[in-house]
Formats: C-alpha cells, sequence, structure tokens
C-alpha cells in the first residue's frame, strides 16, 4: 500500500513502463486484439494477401505477414514508437481519416506485451529487408512475402509473459483461435478483394481466395449451406448504403450480423437497432439475421477516434444513418420477405446450380436498388423515410403469386401453390394470424377506416389474481384502445363486452386470459399511449389476433385462395406476428434430387 502520511505527496507520475503497460492494455486485451490491428496496418499497406501463424492459441507466437509495400530503414526504426503514424499528420485530418489504424498505438502497444519482431522490405527496387527487434534496426539478407518482393512479417511471442494480471484472463487455445478466426472472417468480409490464412501449430484453420463480396458473403456467412444471398443498394449525397442478406437464415447470435463503415468494422448500437428494428415483423424471439451491412459516407460525418479499439464511431446525423438503414430493409423484406427455401448439399457445379429454385419467379422484382437521392437535413438528407427517384416498377409480393394455382392442403394445416419452377408451401394459421394483427393494427392506428367492434351476447369473465387488481385497473385504457369493453367485477373478475371484429369468436375465453396476461407482463407504465409505443402495441396486439383458423381445419379451394388473396396485401406477409414463417419455398430441383432426376 502507498504511504499516504503527510510527509508524501498522494499524487505521483506513474513510472513509464508501467504507463506504456497500461496503455497497451486499453488495445490489447487478447491475440485477436494483436491480429485484428496488424491486419488492419497491412491492409492499409495496400496487402493482397494476408497470413497469420499462432502457436499456442497465439500466447506463444503470432505472426502476421503481408505482401504489402513494406518499410524502409527509417520508418522502421520509429514505427513502434508511441503516437508514430503514417495516417494523419496534424489536427485537420481527423475530420477525412479512411485509413483502418491512425492512432499510432498498435505496434508499440504489442511490443509492450509480448517480444516484438519486424522484418519488412520496402516497394523499392533492389531495396534490402530490415528487422526491428529490442528496439534496433538491421539489414537482412532475406525478405520475401507471400511470393512477393515487398511485405512486412511481423511476430510477437511471449504474450504477457511479464503481465501475469492479464495472462491468467486467456482462455484455452482453441477459444483464442476461435476468436482470432472470427476477427479475420469480419476483417475479410470489409475486404473481399483481398486472400486471408490462418494456421495454428501448422494447421489451416481458415483459407479465402481473393473474391466478390456476394461470394465472400458465402463463404464466411454460410458455412457451405445453399441460402441466396440478396443484395440492395441505395445512394444519397453523402452516403451510400449497401446490404447483403442471407435470405432465411437466422441465428441466436448476433455474430453474423456485420456492421462495416467505411471499410471499418463495427459494433455499433444505432445501426443494430435499425436493422433489428426492420426485421423484428420476420423473426422470432432471440434469433439474428445474418449480413453485411457496409456504408460508407463522407468521413467529415463521422467520428472513428471514440474508442482505443476503433470499434465504435460517432455520427454527425445519427437520425439520417438510422433512415436509411432501416428504410432499405425494410423495403428489400417487403419486396422479398423472408419466404424460407429449402437448402440442398452443394454440389460440383457449385451454387449456380441452386440457383433455379433460390431465385425469385421475377427477375424484374429482384432489390437491386442504386440510386441517388436528395440530401438529409443538413447534408444527409430529411429525416424522414428516402424515396427512390428511380427503379423498378412497383410490384406487390402477390403479383407473382397466383392463387388460382392452389393444388390442395396437407397435413390439415399447409395449403399448396405451383409458381414457376416453385411449390409456395402456405402456413394456414401463421397466416390467418398475420393477415388479422395487420387488419386489427390498420383500424386501431387509424390507417384503414375505424376500428369494427362487435357486442358479446353473453359478456366474457376472466379471472384474475386478487392481487394484481390495481395493476388490470391502471391498465383498461389499453384493452379499449384495442376494441374490448372492460370493466372489473367483485375482486378477481374482469367482464368484457365487446371485441374487435377481426378477432372472432373461436376459443374466447382462453385468448382473452392470454391477453390478459400479456398485459400484465408489460413493463411500462399503464399510461402509456398504446399506440404510440411500437412495441408495446405489437406485442399486446399480436396476441389479440390468435387466427380463427386453426392447424387442423380443412378449407375450401375458394377459402384457400381467398386467405392467400388477403395475405399478400399485407404489409409483412412472410411471417405472423410473433416471426414463424407464412411461407416455405420448396425448388423443382429438390424434388429432382430426391427421385435421382439429377446427376
Amino acid at each position: 500500500m502507498p504511504n499516504l502520511s503527510s510527509d508524501f505527496p498522494r499524487i505521483l507520475l506513474l513510472d513509464p513502463q508501467v504507463a506504456e503497460k497500461i496503455a497497451a492494455g486499453e488495445v490489447i486485451e487478447r491475440p485477436a486484439s494483436i491480429v485484428k490491428e496488424l491486419i488492419e496496418n497491412a491492409l492499409d499497406a495496400g496487402a493482397s494477401q494476408i497470413s497469420v501463424m499462432l502457436e499456442a492459441g497465439g500466447q506463444a507466437l503470432i505472426e502476421v505477414t503481408d505482401n504489402g509495400h513494406g518499410m524502409r530503414s527509417p520508418d522502421l526504426a520509429i514505427a513502434p514508437t508511441r503516437h508514430a503514424t503514417s495516417k494523419i499528420r496534424e489536427l485537420a485530418d481527423l475530420e477525412k481519416i479512411l485509413t483502418l489504424g491512425f492512432r499510432g498505438e498498435a505496434l508499440p502497444s504489442v511490443a509492450a506485451v509480448s517480444d516484438l519482431t519486424i522484418i519488412s522490405r520496402a516497394r523499392e527496387p533492389e531495396a534490402q529487408a530490415h528487422e526491428w527487434s529490442s528496439g534496433k534496426v538491421a539489414a537482412v539478407t532475406h525478405g520475401h512475402f507471400l511470393n512477393s518482393p515487398h511485405g512486412t512479417r511481423i511476430q510477437a511471442r511471449g504474450l504477457f509473459s511479464q503481465i501475469p494480471a492479464r495472462l491468467k484472463f486467456l482462455k484455452s487455445a482453441g477459444s483464442e483461435v476461435s476468436m482470432v478466426r472470427e476477427w479475420m472472417e469480419k476483417l475479410a468480409l470489409s475486404r473481399p478483394e483481398t486472400g486471408f490464412e490462418l494456421w495454428h501449430h501448422e494447421k489451416r484453420v481458415l483459407s479465402l481466395r481473393p473474391e466478390s463480396l456476394p461470394d465472400r458473403v458465402r463463404s464466411v456467412l454460410l458455412d457451405g449451406e445453399a441460402y441466396p444471398v440478396l443484395e440492395s443498394e441505395r445512394t444519397y449525397s453523402a452516403l451510400k448504403v449497401k446490404l447483403h442478406w442471407v435470405q432465411g437464415y437466422t441465428t441466436p447470435t448476433t455474430k453474423k450480423l456485420i456492421q462495416i463503415v467505411n471499410g471499418r468494422i463495427l459494433r455499433d448500437r444505432l445501426i443494430q437497432q435499425a436493422i433489428m428494428g426492420a426485421f423484428k415483423q420476420i423473426l422470432l424471439p432471440g434469433q439474428f439475421p445474418a449480413l453485411v451491412l457496409s456504408i460508407d459516407i463522407d468521413p467529415s460525418h463521422v467520428d472513428v477516434n471514440v474508442h482505443p479499439t476503433k470499434t465504435e464511431v460517432r455520427f454527425l446525423e445519427p437520425r439520417g444513418i438510422f433512415s436509411a438503414v432501416h428504410s432499405l430493409i425494410e423495403k428489400l423484406i417487403h419486396h422479398q420477405g423472408a419466404a424460407v427455401s429449402v437448402p440442398t448439399a452443394l454440389g460440383a457445379s457449385g451454387w449456380e446450380s441452386r440457383a433455379p429454385y433460390l431465385a425469385s419467379p421475377r427477375k424484374d422484382f429482384l432489390p437491386s436498388f442504386s440510386t441517388t437521392q436528395p440530401a438529409f437535413s443538413h447534408s444527409l438528407g430529411t429525416s424522414s423515410s428516402p424515396t427512390e427517384a428511380s427503379e423498378s416498377p412497383s410490384v406487390t409480393p402477390g403479383a407473382w403469386m397466383d392463387p388460382s394455382r392452389y393444388k390442395g392442403q396437407v397435413f390439415q394445416n399447409y395449403l399448396l401453390f405451383e409458381q414457376g419452377i416453385e411449390l409456395m408451401v402456405i402456413d394456414q394459421h401463421a397466416a390467418h394470424e398475420r393477415i388479422r394483427y395487420e387488419k386489427l393494427k390498420s383500424q386501431v392506428l387509424g390507417q384503414k377506416g375505424e376500428l369494427q367492434i362487435q357486442e358479446l351476447l353473453i359478456p366474457e369473465v376472466v379471472h384474475f389474481d386478487a392481487t394484481d387488481r390495481g395493476e388490470i385497473l391502471a391498465r383498461l385504457p389499453w384493452f379499449q384502445s384495442l376494441g374490448f369493453e372492460a370493466e372489473i367485477f367483485g375482486e378477481a373478475s374482469l367482464v368484457i363486452r365487446t371485441i374487435p371484429t377481426v378477432w372472432g369468436k373461436q376459443g374466447l375465453g382462453p385468448r382473452l386470459k392470454s391477453l390478459l396476461d400479456r398485459i400484465l407482463e408489460a413493463e411500462v407504465p399503464p399510461n402509456t399511449d398504446l399506440k404510440l409505443d411500437a412495441a408495446l402495441f405489437e406485442k399486446v396486439a399480436s396476441e389479440a389476433c390468435h387466427s380463427a383458423i386453426r392447424s387442423g381445419d380443412l378449407l375450401t379451394a375458394e377459402h384457400a385462395q381467398a386467405l392467400l388473396q388477403e395475405l399478400w396485401e399485407c404489409e409483412h406477409p412472410w411471417n405472423c406476428p410473433h416471426g414463424r414463417p407464412t411461407v416455405v419455398r420448396l425448388g423443382k430441383s429438390k424434388f429432382e434430387e430426391w427421385f435421382l432426376r439429377r446427376v
């Protein structure tokens, strides 16, 4: 413990070596941190091929080799010094940063927590390779990097060997390698034109050749699964948003939800909220989409100098960014939906062999939006949702779904419609839930006429725990806004006299009890306007819309066709209010595969 007597000062300057290691700890947490920083430097150096080699999960050795432009002896001598950088020269440069590394902290941080060696050869005729180690630079005879006469090889040995407090927090070698691979895959998605390799104890863990972004998305996000990758793009005066979405593929984590801003991998809450807000109608709770969202923005509209690891940014116009991202995804989902296609194994002919049954039946319906928009407020544009200046003619989802192609009902729940080279399978229960939910929503919000209600000949009585009486009394206005005329009777009963017409009367008692439970679970003040709180409305109204058509109900052809027509008139026809799919697409090629008609 420090001596706190009056004879000694309470505030002291830290020893430079201690301060150096503390500063390094802000950037270097584990082997993946070093790999990320060094790969970003390699990408800034113009590398087209990057190789990473690990030993003992990175604790014994981390080696990153690239074929970038390299460094000369004078540059190499100062590169591992704190605040040394080639990316900025003056304060004004911070307003126009387009490189990945710029803070001048990566190499000195690595040197502070490991034994660092750098060998680099510049892109100059007859240049020598130079080695930096232990603060000294020497010319060496070797220096070919990934079959290139120029490049850089950086070796970090004995990670955290002098910082036991940090060393004990490292996970197993396998876990650390997995984290390195995860970061490399993210960086690979930001630079598909660059090849990446990862080796652990001379065993190749990852190999990605240079390829197009759609192919890189399939290589990294799909793991060999056969799902379609949809692309959509919109351009504004100072902003370009591009999306590559793996349609129908979900995961229980956000690991495959990739955000890229000006080539930089991020974890931005605003962008994630915009993404998930658009996807909430088509995902089950706890599920996340697999996608790559790229934003190219004027560097003066984004501050990348807000976090030591450069994984967070600050936008000058966050509302404009949110609106652009949300609008792009929402429109893509509305046009293409999340109709699940049954995947098949990857054949010898590759992805193209699966395209016929994964593609949309309407080629002019594919979401390849690339338009120029007016600016938002200030310089990005208006805060309202942007509109296209030019794009394909407006087509509703039902335009390529012909109800007359109805082929029947199977398992007393699934309706079959033949459409081109696909068989569309409709879940009748999920579809009717979606229809009733959107009818109720449009009436409650006044979008399509007034709320239609019907009086019950015999009022329904729902019993509850007497201790909840006060909470229910405070929430009665929510019932009223949904079309339920209700009042408390006695100490533990709720009498309901009217219901919204679209709700239907089948199984009324249990459904009303479930609605009451949902309203009691709502973690918001009772005086909140149900119409203004979107999340609350979705939670309550979705419970109020359990369909009168259930699994097991037999439907006539006319009824099935009418159900499909109503479904395609919905804003989000592809999923029920709870996120389950309403439609599955089964391609003709899948049948041919089953019956061995495909070689």
